[in-house]
């Protein structure tokens, strides 16, 4: 009996809040993965991202949904962008695959089915990708790995609460009882009402998104209980600097995204004495370059992230560049120099070629000269060239005679015929009698 439960309870998974059976719930890796890397790769893969959106992972895609919640509707896939365009006409410049026939039914009815599950993508715990940031030394040390801790299944009546908030609640692999939970996709902005819901998963929570999220700095407090707490998004979130303090005993934090909040150089301290911490975005906020570059001195292994356009970053990195600028001016001028030294070498060298032909033929006239008063060479070609005149003269006036002869035989001749035959019309003229 109880091998009995213990197979039915792996069966058994929360989705959205409801209990339904594994076997009946679209596994994304395994069954819709495969579908939107073959059909759809072409232009969403990792060698293309038309439209910035790339499918070939779930971390690709769900990079693409934090920043496009109507990309993917959990519960809705008649308003997922994803699913609505895969059922468009063909002739539709917004169907999907671009340019090829429609997905069988059996397809996009299997992604419509896993959007209505909840569109869950199991992904563990990783850095996003932000924006890079300028070449900085690396450090020799390396960051120590924090081994995953062991908790138990949190209850379900808090997994409830939180789905029922609109958070996305998932293991972060497989059968783990650790949690990702995400607010990022909610209709509306979480405030202090929904943080303080993550008491109950407190021991669990190992990824939370709070994107965007608003909540006041004491309505901040329960993140001090996540003490296995290892990614946290608070991007685009009012954090504040007193907010932030609230993390400054996560031991276990390896991720904290602050872009686009109001953080100044006072919440830094918050950060310090997070030793684990390995990624830390601080990009289009009020923190200074000195301040915050400082930390990764004192958090070894801790890559931080200005943003490629924060006012020193900028400078540096323009700093960089303009060295390299200059560097190519100074290879193209020392290549237009060399390219004019042999310019002018080549000049030089048909000056020289010229002049010697010159020296070479006044040497041959006076060798002829003394050869013993015969021509020279001009004199002899002067002669030939005379000579070829006359001969052409002669022949002419040979030509021309000749066709003045041609012409007074022809004329005679002409005068004859005439004459011949008035004499012959004479005659015929005559009477018999005096042609007798």
């Amino acid at each position: 009996m109880l091998k009995r439960l213990s197979v039915l309870a792996l069966v058994v998974l929360l989705v959205g809040g409801k209990l339904v059976l594994a076997e009946d719930k679209v596994n994304f890796e395994k069954q819709v993965l495969p579908i939107l890397v073959e059909n759809c790769g072409k232009c969403h893969g990792a060698e293309k991202a038309a439209g910035k959106l790339r499918l070939h992972t779930a971390a690709a895609l769900k990079e693409k949904w934090d920043a496009d919640k109507g990309l993917l509707v959990a519960g809705k896939p008649g308003e997922s962008e994803l699913c609505k365009r895969l059922v468009l006409p063909k002739d539709d410049k917004k169907h999907m695959p671009k340019g090829a026939d429609p997905l069988a039914k059996e397809k996009i009815d299997l992604i419509a089915r896993w959007i209505k599950e909840g569109a869950v993508l199991a992904i563990a715990a990783t850095p996003a990708p932000a924006p890079a940031k300028p070449e900085t030394p690396k450090k020799a040390e390396k960051p120590a790995e924090v081994p995953l801790p062991k908790v138990a299944p949190a209850p379900k009546e808090a997994i409830d609460k939180l789905t029922a908030a609109g958070a996305q609640v998932m293991p972060l692999f497989g059968d783990s009882a650790l949690l990702t939970v995400s607010f990022a996709h909610r209709g509306e902005p979480a405030g202090d009402a929904e943080v303080a819901l993550l008491a109950g998963v407190a021991e669990q929570c190992y990824a939370l998104n709070l994107a965007g999220a608003k909540p006041t700095a004491a309505g901040l407090a329960p993140l001090e209980g996540l003490k296995n707490l290892a990614e946290l998004h608070l991007e685009r979130s009012t954090v504040t600097d007193a907010g932030l303090a609230h993390i400054k005993c996560l031991a276990n934090l390896q991720y904290l995204n602050l872009y686009g909040t109001g953080i100044t150089d006072a919440g830094l301290p918050s950060v310090k004495d997070l030793k684990h911490l390995q990624r830390l975005y601080l990009w289009q906020t009020k923190a200074s370059y000195d301040p915050a570059m400082a930390l990764e001195k004192d958090i070894p292994g801790l890559m931080v992230n200005l943003g490629y356009n924060h006012p020193v970053v900028m400078k540096m990195r323009l700093t960089k560049e303009l060295e390299g600028a200059k560097k190519q001016a100074d290879e193209a001028k020392a290549e237009e120099t060399k390219a004019q030294q042999a310019l002018e070498s080549a000049k030089k060298n048909a000056e020289g070629v010229n002049a010697r032909v010159a020296d070479l033929e006044k040497q041959l006239k006076e060798a002829e000269a003394a050869a013993g008063g015969g021509p020279t060479v001009e004199q002899k070609a002067a002669a030939d060239k005379a000579a070829a005149e006359k001969a052409a003269k002669e022949k002419a006036a040979a030509e021309k005679a000749a066709k003045e002869k041609a012409a007074a035989e022809k004329a005679a001749a002409d005068k004859k015929a005439a004459a011949d035959k008035a004499a012959a019309e004479k005659a015929a003229a005559k009477p018999a009698g005096e042609k007798k």
